[in-house]
């Protein structure tokens, strides 16, 4: 069970007795199990031994290698690499989607902000394992208004699956089962607890009326293609919190469940769903303020995968520059041209492409792995010229870069549009939304995003060779030791 500890277990409940190696056994999908109609394609299943009080075991935990989805959901190529973070269709300037033009989005859902685990006034009501769970109709009808707008113009969406804190949950009852049981209370968002049955279904039953509704052939309410599992979990104690100096096998045990948990459910409806884990632009350090190195993280999905069986999972880099406040990312001195470098933002994407195409990393040895840039951005300090140019250089410099590495699939500029709750930053295209001079306005980073990949490309970037210090945009491309 997915909230059981293979290494606690000392008398297994759910045994089936197996005669022989090979063996074949054929069980129901579905059982009654401490009181929920139990899904078993959720399980891990492990060969043991019967002992006199105590069982031993003889495999690993294996993973289902297959989910037959109940739907064939077409394949959706991606246009191109551009794309927006933070989109929401209640934020205005839909327009962008055609005039940038936009090939994937990020969305924020905070599954918290909308769960109910008992009636609601006028919601939807969605049975998971033979219980009723409640979603709120207005927030749910403004998440299909985000989503419809995506699938309307064939964008690729990621969903960003958020855990908020107790105190800030919609309903009191689903925030004491789904935050964690160690969580402090500084962070940002909860990493799910996973370790009763209660809290497992509760989170289960979010995910698969998500997946229900928005991975349905046709897509009435739009399509969820990856899910971003949490955010930023490498910085665990600030934005995915199960408490602080967490082992980091402790930590990215429960990811790894989370993470688990969604892929079948998702599965279950779309045979092409994704999931992506959530990093900063840390590698082989922890970034500053963060709790562990993503290198580190990384490795130890793949070695789960690797013993656990292996499923379609991906990443969600945050390359940010060094200084998130500082626009010139060339300037970046922990980011090397090294497979150890201690950081990787927009000046060594090479070492991501480098990675995303190692065979050692790859889906069942033979396919990338999806990698999406899900969030990052160069700021301008102000709206003073000098600092809108030096944030267009950032995003042509970055371009650039993306542009020619084929190991990085696409780019979601975060923020989309300024936002006074990002600690100061003005990293979006557009100016602050109640900017007295110019409100949601154009910057000229946004003009830089609209030509690149176009024939205007060239000349609209010309300039900011200057700013970067480059003759010519094939310096800056380097290879990685």
């Amino acid at each position: 069970m997915p909230y059981e500890q293979l290494s606690r277990i000392e008398t297994f409940k759910n045994k089936h007795p197996i005669d022989g190696s090979p063996f074949s056994l054929s069980l129901d999908r579905y059982v009654e199990q401490e009181g929920f109609r139990y899904d078993r394609a959720l399980s891990a299943w492990a060969v043991v031994r019967e002992g006199g009080t105590r069982d031993e075991l003889l495999s690993h935990a294996h993973y289902a290698n297959d989910i037959q989805a109940q739907w064939s959901m077409p394949a959706q190529s991606l246009a191109h690499k551009k794309g927006l973070g933070g989109f929401s269709a209640n934020r205005g300037f839909i327009e962008d989607l055609d005039d940038l033009p936009v090939g994937s989005v990020t969305v924020n859902v905070p599954i918290t902000s909308f769960l109910y685990l008992n009636a609601h006034p006028g919601a939807y009501v969605h049975e998971y394992g033979g219980r009723p769970y409640y979603f709120d109709r207005a927030k749910i009808d403004e998440l299909d208004k985000t989503f419809r707008a995506a699938a309307a113009k064939n964008i690729i969406v990621s969903a960003i699956i958020l855990v908020q804190k107790a105190a800030e949950c919609a309903d009191p009852a689903v925030g004491r089962l789904l935050q964690h049981e160690h969580y402090t209370a500084d962070a940002f968002f909860t990493m799910p607890r996973l370790d009763n049955a209660e809290s497992v279904y509760c989170y289960a039953a979010a995910l698969d009326f998500l997946a229900d509704r928005y991975c349905r052939p046709g897509s009435p309410y739009g399509r969820i293609h990856h899910w971003i599992m949490h955010n930023e979990v490498d910085a665990g104690s600030t934005w995915t919190n199960m408490g602080k100096n967490r082992p980091l096998f402790v930590f990215l045990d429960n990811y790894y469940k989370s993470m688990r948990i969604c892929y079948t459910i998702a599965r279950n409806y779309d045979e092409r769903s994704e999931v992506l884990g959530s990093f900063t632009h840390s590698w082989t350090n922890p970034a500053p303020g963060g709790d562990y190195a993503t290198l580190d993280m990384i490795n130890g999905l793949l070695r789960y995968s690797e013993v656990e069986g292996d499923f379609q999972w991906g990443l969600a880099y945050h390359p940010y520059p060094e200084d998130l406040n500082e626009p010139k990312t060339w300037n970046d001195s922990q980011a090397t041209f090294s497979t150890k470098t201690p950081l990787v933002t927009f000046k060594n994407l090479e070492v991501l492409d480098n990675w995303a195409k190692k065979p050692e990393n790859t889906y069942l040895k033979t396919n990338k792995r999806t990698i999406w840039l899900s969030e990052n951005g160069t700021n301008s300090r102000t709206y003073e010229e000098k600092d809108l140019q030096e944030q267009a250089a950032g995003l042509a410099y970055a371009w650039k870069k993306l542009e020619r590495l084929d190991g990085i699939d696409a780019m979601q500029w975060h923020n989309w549009i300024d936002n006074r709750g990002e600690f100061g930053l003005r990293i979006g295209l557009r100016r602050f939304p109640d900017d007295e001079e110019d409100p949601g306005g154009r910057k000229p980073v946004w003009y830089v995003y609209q030509a690149a990949g176009t024939e205007r490309e060239d000349a609209v970037f010309e300039p900011y060779k200057s700013i970067i210090g480059l003759s010519n945009w094939d310096e800056i491309i380097k290879d990685i030791q």
